[in-house]
């Protein structure tokens, strides 16, 4: 790749400087933030805006725009907070809002907030056979059992979590439970 002189005596002296980490093209490395550039008071606006709007539908994403606009106007006087662009705005509020629920209709809303906490916790297993787990699943699938009836069979798995293997499968008529395959 053809390059100049001073690109080279730059190169040389940061390798110099930092080692093999000088040359490294830091654009890659650099930490990415969810929010982006947006405006600290903007996030604090839209954050109580969506929260206000919990316990009732959201709405659209503009009529969003227009409360976290108006909240804004309020605080700070008009026009003195500019909001982003709609695609920025939007990408703000889904980086806000999914995956705490505060989007989607006023029922799913009263539905994630009363819903309790979940039991269950990040398991640590680190030798083989700590921990197995059982599954069973009816398969999509007609065969000819034991008895010459045609049924769906279940297919229940025995999987070591510490290794991620199969332990065990057993293929047998729907209704097994796990007590029968173990």
């Amino acid at each position: 790749m053809p390059t100049s002189a001073v690109t080279v005596r730059r190169m040389r002296a940061r390798y110099r400087r930092e080692g093999v980490w000088g040359l490294v093209d830091h654009r890659a490395t650099r930490p990415r933030r969810s929010l982006g550039c947006a405006d600290g008071r903007v996030v604090a606006a839209l954050r109580e805006v969506l929260e206000a709007g919990q316990e009732r539908s959201s709405g659209t994403l503009g009529r969003l725009r227009v409360y976290t606009e108006r909240l804004l106007a309020e605080r700070y006087g008009d026009g003195s907070v500019p909001l982003p662009s709609s695609a920025t705005f939007n990408r703000l509020v889904h980086a806000l809002a999914d995956g705490r629920g505060l989007l989607g209709s006023a029922r799913q809303g009263r539905w994630r907030s009363a819903r309790p906490a979940p039991p269950f916790v990040p398991t640590t297993v680190m030798a083989p056979g700590e921990l197995v787990m059982m599954d069973s699943t009816v398969l999509d699938a007609f065969v000819v059992l034991d008895d010459g009836v045609v049924g769906r069979p279940e297919l229940t798995i025995a999987l070591d979590v510490a290794t991620r293997t199969i332990c065990a499968a057993v293929l047998r008529a729907k209704g097994t439970r796990s007590v029968d395959a173990a």
